[in-house]
């Protein structure tokens, strides 16, 4: 494993907008240059990893491959602005770390495929495939910027450091509209920050409507639906709007705005539920067991969580955003212009604020 060139991530304008994708005023536009901080290895994991498993899969992937392949991935553990480097934009405008999955053989794809499916939930690797699928239709719709979309070739995968259970190591996946940053420490493991996103929010294939993600509109929608109007009235931002993520590709400072909103501890059970509901389809995605402790660790912490919107809180209005800021985890969800398509879009980053990159708070 040697040390890698960084790719340069800045992208122009002209090519941003190819993408569908609005860069944002909110602070998180996805072609933003990456600034390495200082990641650690004492993430706040409530543990509960399979990390045996995972090294195994990634390990029987990496066997696939030739010298050159392998060198391609593998990076070292401690290149942080590699492994920082992800984003909503397809890779034509933000290039990735790695190795892209249209340059593997069939076997090879399939190795990096199982090692995904091992370190996440059914629900997290299905949706992995849906955001790919997404990005076929988009490229059957032709038009500007439609030759760089496309299931194999705006997705890449990365390995950091040595798979292992006793070493800390990292397996990177994403292009457009998806980032999958899962790092494995011993027992203890972080899978954020994780972006997924969508355009269209659904597309018929052969018959089947496809909705990469459905769980988490659902379940933020329903949780603002579900307010009262004098609680709906709390929860609406007085600190301004907003046009995209605010914790997006590029903010890893560890500075996370000041909470606002209502508080979680003012809801009723059914509400408390819904809240959780929406935490359950972001923390979901990972390996069950850990999953299921990462879970009930936002649910301890629930009652210093907060919940807001500004904009609008609608599943077709653009601009509604909304947010779930506990003392951990941080959820925000968007409905974002469209450029390939004529309706609006789904961007939305899940973050832990103890745990990123299985670090603690930047610095």
């Amino acid at each position: 494993m040697r040390t890698k060139v960084l790719m340069a991530t800045t992208a122009m304008a002209s090519v941003v907008l190819l993408a569908g994708c609005s860069s944002g005023s909110g602070g998180g536009p996805g072609g933003q240059q990456v600034t390495a901080v200082n990641l650690n290895t004492n993430g706040a994991s409530p543990g509960g990893a399979n990390t045996a498993e995972v090294a195994t899969a990634v390990n029987a992937f990496l066997a696939t491959l030739d010298p050159a392949k392998r060198d391609r991935v593998e990076y070292g553990f401690t290149e942080n602005q590699a492994r920082q480097t992800w984003s909503n934009f397809p890779a034509t405008a933000v290039p990735r770390m790695g190795i892209v999955l249209a340059d593997l053989t069939p076997d090879q794809l399939n190795a990096a495929y199982a090692a995904l499916r091992v370190a996440q939930s059914a629900d997290g690797a299905q949706q992995d495939t849906n955001i790919q699928r997404s990005d076929d239709y988009l490229a059957s719709l032709g038009g500007q910027g439609a030759d760089g979309f496309g299931a194999l070739k705006d997705y890449y995968i990365a390995v950091y450091g040595t798979p292992s259970t006793t070493q800390p190591f990292m397996l990177q996946f994403g292009g457009h509209h998806l980032a999958r940053n899962l790092t494995y420490n011993g027992d203890r493991v972080s899978q954020t920050p994780q972006f997924v996103g969508t355009e269209p929010t659904s597309f018929v294939v052969n018959g089947e409507t496809v909705e990469p993600v459905r769980a988490e509109a659902t379940a933020m929608f329903g949780l603002m639906a579900g307010l009262t109007p004098e609680q709906r009235t709390g929860a609406q931002f007085t600190s301004g709007t907003f046009d995209d993520l605010l914790m997006g590709p590029g903010q890893d400072s560890g500075n996370f705005p000041a909470p606002e909103g209502l508080p979680v501890s003012q809801l009723d059970d059914t509400q408390k539920q819904a809240v959780m509901a929406a935490i359950q389809a972001y923390a979901g995605d990972l390996n069950s067991e850990a999953a299921t402790r990462l879970v009930d660790k936002y649910r301890s912490e629930l009652d210093q969580t907060r919940i807001g919107w500004s904009n609008a809180t609608g599943p077709t209005d653009e601009s509604s955003y909304i947010r779930i800021d506990g003392p951990s985890v941080w959820i925000e969800f968007i409905n974002t212009r469209s450029m390939s398509t004529p309706d609006i879009h789904y961007h939305s980053v899940y973050r832990d604020k103890t745990n990123d990159y299985g670090s603690t708070k930047p610095s």
